[in-house]
């Protein structure tokens, strides 16, 4: 019976045009983002550093004269024209398109350079001009991967395997959160509306529920492949397919280290699946509660904003972190940690969270409707 009851629900999510509409909305996401994205002024290495030999004009005219002529002021001096020297060599490698081995050499020690920098305290330096450690960690972390694997250093901004990776940033976080809670807004509210035709399944509640975010769930990720696909089949049409091997930067333990697009992607599409199937949970859960579709759908919008709503009202509620991993692309990049502070708002810890707030909301669930059903029974011997 609950095969039938399975194929009867998939057969209503077949016909809510609702979720039809937000799906569609969802798959040209995708390729219409590239109209904007393509129009962005995307950096260029070379004028990164030339601007960066440039700056350098500045920083020595600026530096004190009576600090130059001290034992630490002339380390640092020191520090800063070697800079100068390893930035100068790498827009020649630049200007010569060649010897691109040569020129991650030289980035490399460049930023042993800027961290020794820091260790010395920046002295001399106006705070415009220092650049924060984790820029340099990520530098590195970046010129490492392209050194061990041997890539091309210069990749198309506007490939695919480019443009992929900040479009599945860009949708992560209160964008997805709202796509998926409006998709799964109906899951309950039929049962409430129809009773009569519902109760014709003899099945349990935690069968009923289990079924309708199975397929909700379904066609939640179908539609987000599918607008992956239509995207990369856009992209590589109006530009190219690009290298999927390229590096793009994770944030794990207080550092930086780079994985590959495609490792990077299948990441993402496992956190947006742990990240659906906790909400479309939560969702039901909330929906037991308040018996109110809108009234459900605004509680569980307040409590993944509560980290936020707390930051701004300047209250520290250092257990409510674990909700900032809804935005796995915020935490992946480490804008998270960087922001508030934290440094367990990282890669391995975002996966550890949503399987367990998953199993700790499915328990909720299963232990509230059984607490529910014992009150039943208990009312039912008591009336007899």
């Amino acid at each position: 019976m609950f095969w039938k009851y399975l194929l009867f629900e998939t057969k209503l999510l077949m016909h809510n045009r609702k979720n039809w509409l937000l799906g569609i909305a969802l798959i040209l996401f995708f390729p219409l983002y590239y109209l904007h994205y393509s129009q962005t002024d995307l950096e260029d290495l070379l004028k990164k550093k030339n601007l960066d030999s440039q700056q350098f004009h500045t920083i020595f005219n600026a530096f004190p004269t009576e600090l130059r002529h001290t034992p630490e002021g002339e380390g640092i001096y020191n520090n800063l024209t070697q800079q100068i020297m390893m930035i100068d060599m790498q827009r020649f490698y630049l200007w010569q398109k060649k010897h691109y081995d040569k020129f991650i050499e030289n980035g490399l020690k460049l930023n042993e350079l800027r961290l020794e920098l820091h260790e010395l305290g920046n002295k001399g330096i106006h705070p415009n001009h220092i650049i924060p450690k984790d820029e340099i960690q990520r530098e590195s972390a970046l010129l490492r991967y392209y050194q061990e694997n041997d890539l091309p250093l210069i990749p198309n901004p506007l490939a695919a395997s480019n443009y992929l990776p900040v479009t599945l940033r860009l949708l992560s976080g209160l964008l997805f959160c709202l796509l998926v809670l409006v998709a799964g807004s109906s899951m309950l509210v039929k049962d409430q509306v129809h009773r009569s035709v519902v109760s014709g399944f003899p099945v349990s509640f935690m069968q009923k529920v289990c079924s309708k975010v199975a397929i909700h769930f379904v066609q939640i990720m179908l539609f987000l492949f599918t607008g992956i696909s239509a995207g990369v089949y856009y992209v590589a049409k109006k530009s190219e397919i690009g290298n999927f091997t390229a590096p793009v930067l994770i944030y794990q333990d207080g550092d930086f280290f780079a994985v590959s697009t495609t490792r990077y992607i299948i990441y993402m599409l496992i956190a947006f699946a742990l990240i659906t199937l906790l909400l479309l949970l939560a969702f039901a859960l909330i929906n037991v509660v308040t018996k109110n579709l809108y009234a459900s759908a605004f509680i569980l919008l307040v409590i993944l904003l509560l980290p936020d709503l707390m930051r701004v009202a300047e209250v520290q509620v250092n257990w409510l972190y674990p909700l900032k991993f809804i935005d796995i692309g915020y935490v992946l990049n480490g804008d998270a940690a960087l922001e508030f502070g934290n440094k367990k708002l990282d890669f391995k810890n975002s996966y550890i969270w949503l399987i367990s707030m998953n199993v700790i909301v499915a328990s909720a669930l299963y232990f509230g409707n059984k607490l529910v059903h014992m009150r039943k029974v208990e009312g039912l011997l008591k009336t007899s």
